[in-house]
């Protein structure tokens, strides 16, 4: 088994991109063949799943609380403003044979149409024995729904349905849409920095990681 740690380290955007685009989510995804030659994918969503989970770079919100746009550049301030906890995750206990490619996608998260996912919600996504396993305390994640599946059907899961990942997202509700999308090979081991860089809404985008695994 391994654990798999990513951490974005750039995110850069148009410099002309409009505010109505800044508020992102980005979803990354590890795909990886596991040690019977299986497909499976690890994901996450940063910072996570909730309403106000996002990274805030609307030039209209630069006095409120959560702002991360760097001063003068178009780009997320990931040295002063976003802390090290909300752009990171650790994937546990990965059955990997072998790394085959790493995708990353830009949501910008629009918050007027009012969606939340909160437990009550994934009441009507996923099996009520797998719901009892989340823990209320804790916002729910990609990784913590999959792992609560999981654990009720008594089945592995190779990955989510990609429709209840859309509902998650919140991209099948209107909530979220995507703006960027790419993806890069993976040597085996992973290469420790990886830019996934190309256009995307209004303009070109440019996404740094670090990757570990031990």
């Amino acid at each position: 088994m391994n654990s798999v740690y990513v951490a974005i380290t750039e995110l850069i955007f148009p410099d002309k991109l409009e505010d109505k685009y800044c508020k992102f989510r980005p979803v990354v995804s590890l795909r990886y063949k596991d040690s019977n030659g299986k497909t499976a994918y690890a994901r996450e969503v940063l910072p996570g799943l909730g309403k106000r989970d996002y990274w805030e770079c609307e030039k209209d919100n630069k006095n409120k609380d959560g702002y991360v746009r760097h001063d003068t550049l178009p780009k997320v301030d990931m040295e002063n403003k976003l802390d090290i906890s909300k752009r990171e995750i650790t994937f546990d206990d990965l059955d990997i044979k072998s790394f085959d490619r790493i995708e990353v996608e830009i949501f910008d998260v629009d918050i007027k149409v009012g969606w939340e996912v909160t437990v009550s919600k994934l009441a009507t996504l996923i099996p009520p024995n797998a719901l009892a396993l989340l823990n209320p305390a804790l916002p729910p994640t990609l990784m913590l729904v999959k792992a609560a599946v999981e654990k009720a059907t008594g089945k592995n899961v190779k990955d989510l349905e990609k429709g209840l990942i859309s509902k998650l997202i919140g991209k099948e509700d209107g909530a979220a849409r995507s703006i960027f999308a790419r993806s890069q090979t993976l040597t085996n081991p992973p290469q420790e920095n990886v830019t996934l860089a190309g256009p995307g809404t209004q303009g070109n985008y440019s996404v740094s990681l670090e990757i570990g695994v031990s």
